[in-house]
């Protein structure tokens, strides 16, 4: 899909990948609408219009994703702001805590709501709409690494990733609707974001030390690939330093029959 004229919601927009995402789907001439649970996303959005030459090109709404009406939320206000909905950015996703098994029940239900039924139900309503609209659509999910590589230091963080890794795979044969649906994602290694950096304890150096470090542009355009690149449909992009992107091999769902006849 190319994103020139079309309109995307971004969760996690306010920093990191998110507010990277929204620059460069500005750059190519869509629009944006920005969901975060930071204010700082309302600076973003400013800064997008005031450096437009075409009017609005991008609006901020606090969003809190593990809220189903937050999340429905800015997809009526894609609708009602710019008139329709064409892509979904599933970006928002917290680290955890080190160490994880001094974590309580609360934080741990607050990682897998964030990191995974967040994009599951950012995804649903996002293919709902381009369902009832008849309209072709794209969505993009942010796994990790750690969904392929699994890290001792944080076990619930890589289960929320490994079933976005899974999650993506099998909404593959929505790809083959018509209009088609294209659900992919990036599963990057550590990136260069505040999260990392307010996360990740000075004494685990040593990690970025052996495997590097990845800048938010290289994750973010492969993001965009994500969209414009319309043979993916299912797939994970594997992102190392120093590496060339990999589209993951694995397996992806395939149609079997037995969604013939449903709604969906």
């Amino acid at each position: 899909m190319q994103i020139k004229g079309k309109v995307a919601v971004i969760t996690g927009g306010a920093r990191g990948f998110g507010r990277r995402m929204a620059e460069m789907v500005v750059e190519r001439g869509g629009k944006v609408v920005l969901g975060d649970i930071l204010e700082e996303g309302s600076a973003v959005a400013d800064q997008l219009n005031r450096q437009s030459k075409k009017g609005k090109v991008a609006f901020f709404q606090k969003c809190d994703v593990t809220k189903s009406a937050d999340l429905q939320a800015l997809v009526s206000r894609a609708i009602s702001e710019f008139g329709v909905l064409d892509i979904m950015v599933n970006n928002a996703g917290i680290g955890g805590m080190l160490p994880w098994s001094e974590d309580d029940d609360v934080s741990l239900s607050r990682t897998i709501d964030i990191n995974l039924k967040a994009p599951v139900e950012g995804t649903r309503l996002a293919v709902r709409h381009f369902i009832e609209r008849g309209r072709p659509g794209c969505v993009v999910n942010v796994s990790s690494m750690m969904a392929f590589f699994p890290a001792e230091f944080s076990p619930v963080y890589g289960a929320t990733k490994s079933g976005i890794a899974n999650f993506t795979a099998c909404c593959a044969t929505l790809a083959q609707r018509n209009p088609p649906i294209h659900v992919n994602a990036v599963a990057p290694n550590f990136a260069d974001t505040v999260m990392v950096r307010d996360l990740v304890p000075k004494t685990n150096n040593k990690v970025f030390n052996k495997t590097g470090i990845l800048t938010v542009d290289e994750v973010v355009v492969q993001m965009i690939r994500c969209i414009e690149d319309e043979s993916l449909a299912g797939d994970t992009i594997k992102l190392l330093p120093g590496r060339p992107p990999l589209v993951h091999k694995g397996r992806k769902a395939i149609v079997s029959g037995v969604l013939t006849g449903a709604k969906l």
